[in-house]
C-alpha cells in the first residue's frame, strides 16, 4: 500500500522491445507465475462507507484489472483486503491511522471486504484457491486462480477463533500488521509502542500456522519480525518489501537482517514495484537481481501491490509478460525466473 497516498502521475509502461514482449508471453506459456499481494482494481473499496481517503481515489475498477492479469498471462494472484481501511489517511508521517476503531468496526468491515473477494470471484470466474497446485491447474486450464489474503490484523481484535474463521472463509494468508500499530504489533511507519510481538500477538501466529493460513510480516516493524520467526515452525512472507539500496532509504524498506530473518523459515520475499527508491522499470528489475544476490533464488518472488502502491514502475498487469521477458534478457537462467515468478511461492502454498 502507499506510504503517501495515490499518485496522480499518470504512470506509463515500461519501454520494453517487441521481442522482449514476445519472450515474456512464450514464458508464461510454459510456467505459471502469481502476484504474491495485489489489490486488483482496489475491489475492497467497492461498497466502502464514503470519506475523504476513499474518495481521494478513482471508483474502483477490479473487472478491468482481471482482465488485464488474463491478458498478462497470470496464473494466480493474492486478492488482498485491507484490515484497517475505515481508520487510514494521511498524517505527518504519510499514511496511518487517523482515529482509533470503534468497537466491531473492524471486524464488519473485514466482512465486507470478504464479501467483495468472493462476490468478485463468483463474477468473473476466478477459481478460489487455496493451493499451488490450483495455480498449476488454472495455467493448464488458462484459468485465474484468486487467493484471498488479508492485509492487517486489526479485526481479529482479541478474538483468536476469527482466524480459523477467515481461514474457513477461503482466508490464505494474514499480513498481521498494515499502517496502525495493533493488538499484535508495532508496524515499519510508526514510533514503537509494543517494541515488537505482544502476547496476543504471540497467541495469533500460532493460531494462523494452526489454521494453515501463512504469516505475512510486511509493514511489521524489526523488532515484531524478529519475535515473530523465533517462533515460527512453518515459512513465512515479506510479500511486498524491498531491501534498501545503499541510497534511498524509506521506512517501507527493510535491512538485509530483515529479510534474512524470514528466509531463515524458509520463506520468501516479494520484490514490489513501488515508487521509493525506484523510478523506473529497469530499476525494478534491478532490485530483483540484487535481492537474488542477497537472499537467494529459492527466497524471492514478486509481490506488487496492485492497484494501491505508491507510484508503481509496473503500472499493470498488461506489462507482466514485459518483466519475464526483460528478466530473461537480462541473463537470468529460465529456471530461475520460474521460481521468482511462481515457483517459490507455490512451494510454500504446498
Amino acid at each position: 500500500m502507499p506510504s503517501a497516498g495515490a499518485s496522480t502521475v499518470p504512470p506509463r509502461p515500461p519501454s520494453v522491445d517487441a521481442e522482449r514482449r514476445a519472450a515474456g508471453i512464450a514464458f508464461l506459456d510454459r510456467h505459471p507465475t502469481f502476484d504474491l499481494h495485489a489489490h486488483p482494481g482496489r475491489f475492497f473499496m467497492r461498497g466502502a462507507l464514503r470519506r475523504a481517503f476513499v474518495d481521494s481515489y478513482p471508483p474502483p475498477h477490479p473487472e478491468s484489472a482481471i482482465a488485464d492479469m488474463r491478458h498478462g498471462g497470470l496464473a494466480g494472484a493474492m486478492f488482498a483486503t485491507v484490515a484497517d481501511l475505515a481508520v487510514l489517511g494521511k498524517t505527518k508521517r504519510g499514511l496511518g491511522a487517523t482515529r482509533a476503531f470503534a468497537p466491531g468496526e473492524a471486524y464488519a468491515d473485514h466482512l465486507r471486504q470478504i464479501d467483495a473477494a468472493r462476490s468478485l470471484f463468483d463474477a468473473n470466474g476466478i477459481t478460489a484457491a487455496r493451493s499451488g497446485a490450483d495455480i498449476r491447474a488454472a495455467h493448464r486450464s488458462g484459468d485465474l486462480a484468486g487467493f484471498v489474503s488479508v492485509e492487517g490484523g486489526d479485526f481479529i481484535e482479541d478474538r483468536l477463533d476469527r482466524i480459523a474463521q477467515a481461514a474457513a472463509l477461503g482466508v490464505r494468508s494474514i499480513t498481521i500488521i498494515h499502517y496502525r500499530v495493533n493488538q499484535i504489533g508495532d508496524t515499519q511507519t510508526e514510533a514503537p509502542v509494543h517494541h515488537g510481538l505482544t502476547a496476543l500477538g504471540r497467541a495469533a501466529i500460532k493460531a494462523m500456522e494452526d489454521a494453515g493460513v501463512l504469516v505475512d510480516l510486511s509493514h511489521a516493524s524489526f523488532e515484531t519480525v524478529k519475535d515473530a520467526t523465533t517462533i515460527a515452525t512453518r515459512p513465512m512472507l515479506l510479500s511486498h518489501s524491498n531491501i534498501a539500496p545503499i541510497v534511498g532509504p524509506h521506512p517501507r524498506l527493510i535491512s538485509l537482517e530483515h529479510a534474512r530473518l524470514v528466509t531463515a523459515t524458509g520463506g520468501v520475499v516479494g520484490c514490489v514495484p513501488a515508487g521509493f527508491a525506484q523510478a523506473s522499470f529497469e530499476d525494478f528489475v534491478d532490485t530483483i537481481f540484487r535481492m537474488i544476490d542477497q537472499l537467494g533464488v529459492d527466497h524471492v518472488a514478486i509481490g506488487t501491490d496492485m492497484d494501491f502502491t505508491y507510484r508503481s514502475v509496473l503500472p499493470s498487469y498488461r506489462d507482466w509478460p514485459a518483466l519475464a521477458g526483460t528478466l530473461l534478457a537480462r541473463g537470468m537462467a529460465e529456471g530461475e525466473a520460474a521460481k521468482v515468478m511462481g515457483g517459490n511461492v507455490m512451494r510454500i502454498l504446498a
